[in-house]
């Protein structure tokens, strides 16, 4: 389901992406690279000028991010980045807490060496993205080490819906997790390795609810909301030169 470890889960195939999946692509970049931020407005003939389509293209890519709660649509008003609260992330991350914890207890008892090789070698690009700096590709990891572990259980609905789970608290943490402390997601992503291949299924679902809860904590809800904004700067875009 994940092809490519650093971009959406849906638009990594080898065909050309249509203007919307693009524009999806590039919204999704800019909200994992914090450009786009926390209650934002988002200007709908500003953005068909930046990205050169027409309105049509912009709504129908709104309607995606409105899908996978990226934005809300509001009657009367337009589209706003979504805005979680302390309330939705400790929502979000308590439905991880409940699934993931069935999820880690079926790998550790199917664990096979193959698998964890499978967890070595993402832990490894983990890895990488940290040493190279690449926030982007960091979370997206992240989520894809969760997303990892729910098909090496063999459950497709509960990988379909942890997805969507992570793609929220991707939007979190994003947005929320404080720049202050450094990351260490990786560290307990190696100490999960280590509860997974440990043959304890109670140690390994203890060592999950660790981590989500690590997660949760880093997280600093105090953003200002954001001023006026300029969608040419953030997507490295100049309307006057665009196509029509």
């Amino acid at each position: 389901m994940m092809a490519h470890p650093a971009e959406p889960a849906r638009y990594t195939g080898s065909g050309k992406l249509r203007p919307e999946e693009q524009i999806y692509r590039e919204m999704l970049g800019a909200i994992l690279d914090r450009r786009l931020e926390p209650g934002m407005k988002l200007v709908e003939e500003d953005l068909a000028k930046t990205f050169g389509v027409s309105r049509a293209r912009i709504r129908s890519a709104f309607l995606q991010l409105a899908h996978d709660k990226l934005i809300n649509l509001v009657p009367n008003r337009g589209a706003f980045i979504a805005e979680p609260g302390i309330n939705e992330a400790i929502e979000v991350f308590s439905a991880r807490r409940m699934i993931e914890d069935g999820v880690v207890r079926k790998v550790t008892t199917h664990m096979t060496p193959d698998r964890a090789t499978q967890i070595r070698d993402h832990l490894a690009a983990e890895h990488q993205a940290q040493h190279d700096g690449d926030h982007r590709a960091r979370i997206i990891l992240s989520g894809e080490f969760h997303l990892l572990l729910a098909r090496l259980a063999g459950n497709l609905v509960i990988e379909e819906f942890l997805e969507r789970l992570i793609l929220r608290s991707s939007l979190i943490i994003a947005m929320y997790e404080s720049p202050l402390p450094p990351d260490c997601s990786h560290d307990e992503h190696d100490a999960l390795l280590a509860a997974l291949t440990g043959g304890d299924p109670d140690a390994a679902a203890a060592c999950m609810a660790r981590h989500l809860d690590a997660i949760r904590d880093r997280l600093q809800l105090d953003h200002r909301k954001p001023g006026k904004t300029d969608f040419a700067r953030i997507f490295g875009r100049h309307p006057d030169k665009a196509a029509g």
